[in-house]
């Protein structure tokens, strides 16, 4: 026989293989390919060792009584013992016989089962491959000893080996491997294909899994396996049309399937749930533009003036305008109450020592001193920056900037948001109104205000 490692196509071919042997669940050593070689050599061993009992034990004397097939035997058992006593210890086993306790490590020095004994507790994974068993692997799957259909089947047998230890990605490539080889057999390819789907469906590529189902049943059209296989992978896609698509398929096929009719109808009520969903987001969408909405027209019947951090101002008022961009107001932004009042988040500023106060929710009906006498009216603890406590109620001076004219205007305690507001100079920015707060009478108040002149 010739050695695969002359083979001049040798590192053409990409095995995807531990090796050409493999131990059963029940224990069994299976040698892929040579199976019906080893029977083969077996049978003619067998019969070549009968010929030479025959010929010396018995003469050549084939009509044995029952007598002389017991003393055959028995005269076997002593010329075996005595076989056994000459090549091994004192209790008969030769010295290098495989044992209970080390029938592991012998094993996992033979070239064939190497690479399916691993230590306990160890991470599974390839062994390295040696030469015999690449040799036995390249036989298996090269072309010059092999037709296509053969190499096929054999990838395939070998996928179906690495998807049942769940080597699923292995799986994957043997499929893959087996399909390249374009043998003419449709129903090879098309289980390929299918198998192949099986994989990836269970490495979560459900899209390469359709993909492989709609190539298997073009080979074979009457596939159920493959169509059952697509419901479920669309099913995890919650692709619910295409779930309809595969089961009406199928259902041609086969109009009873009890598992095409269940998925059919599951696909029905997902879909029904998910169109229900879709209602109510848009009806929540259209209720909250609506909103908006009713909000700016409020906003421009009052006359306050909007504007951006692009803009100084603006006379068109867009639902933009009315987005909040101060980090501190985030996720707060002018609505309408229960009484359509315009509600407002505000900035207190502090440019003394470059502090601010966010008061989340200031009616536009809501006087500055209520909300001044909260902060720092009598007995209230004074604010930890405020060291010299003179930030007092009655002590405090409010201006807004006119962002025109870059000048400061006073704004009375005895005034609404909504007056403030509607000041022509005044111009609110980034969705949130802010206003100064300095102590009156104060030397930083002069040289505050004198930066505006």
């Amino acid at each position: 026989m010739r050695r695969c490692k002359d083979s001049p196509s040798r590192h053409k071919r990409k095995i995807i293989t531990s090796t050409a042997a493999r131990v059963t669940e029940e224990g069994c050593v299976v040698y892929s390919s040579f199976i019906p070689l080893t029977l083969y050599r077996l049978s003619v061993m067998t019969e070549e060792w009968k010929e030479k009992i025959i010929k010396e034990k018995l003469g050549g004397k084939r009509d044995w009584s029952e007598e002389e097939r017991a003393a055959l035997a028995r005269s076997m058992d002593e010329e075996l013992e005595k076989r056994l006593q000459g090549s091994g210890g004192g209790d008969g086993r030769p010295k290098d016989a495989w044992t209970e306790d080390n029938w592991k490590e012998q094993m996992a020095e033979h070239p064939l089962f190497a690479p399916y004994l691993q230590e306990e507790g160890a991470v599974e994974g390839e062994a390295p491959i040696n030469p015999l068993s690449e040799g036995l692997a390249q036989l298996k799957f090269d072309p010059d000893h092999s037709s296509p259909q053969e190499v096929a089947q054999n990838y395939k047998d070998e996928g179906n080996l690495q998807f049942k230890y769940k080597k699923y990605r292995l799986a994957v490539a043997n499929f893959s491997e087996g399909l390249k080889q374009q043998c003419p057999d449709k129903e090879l390819n098309a289980q390929l294909y299918n198998n192949r789907a099986a994989a990836q469906c269970h490495l979560g590529n459900y899209r390469s899994t359709i993909k492989d189902c709609e190539k298997a049943l073009e080979l074979k059209p009457d596939y159920m396996k493959v169509i059952t296989r697509a419901v479920d992978a669309a099913a995890k896609l919650k692709s619910w049309d295409e779930v309809f698509a595969w089961c009406d398929r199928g259902l041609q096929l086969d109009p009873s399937h009890t598992k095409l009719k269940a998925s059919r109808l599951k696909a029905v009520k997902e879909k029904k749930i998910i169109q229900r969903d879709n209602r109510r987001k848009s009806q929540e969408i259209l209720k909250k533009k609506n909103e908006e909405q009713s909000v700016v027209n409020v906003i421009k019947n009052r006359g306050i003036k909007l504007g951006t951090s692009h803009l100084k101002g603006s006379s068109t008022i867009t639902l933009e305008d009315l987005e909040t961009h101060h980090p501190a107001a985030h996720g707060s932004r002018v609505h309408l109450s229960s009484c359509a009042e315009l509600v407002w988040p505000v900035m207190l500023l502090y440019p003394e020592y470059q502090e601010s106060d966010f008061i989340q929710e200031f009616t536009e009906s809501d006087y500055f001193s209520d909300h001044l006498e909260v902060i720092f009216g009598e007995g209230v603890p004074p604010a930890p920056w405020d060291t010299e406590q003179k930030y007092q109620y009655q002590n405090l001076k409010i201006f807004f900037e006119d962002k025109e004219k870059e000048k400061l205007c006073s704004v009375d305690p005895s005034w609404t948001l909504s007056q403030a507001l509607s000041d022509p100079r005044y111009c609110v920015m980034g969705g949130t109104p802010s206003f100064i707060i300095v102590v009156n009478g104060s030397k930083f108040m002069k040289e505050f205000l004198s930066k505006y002149k």
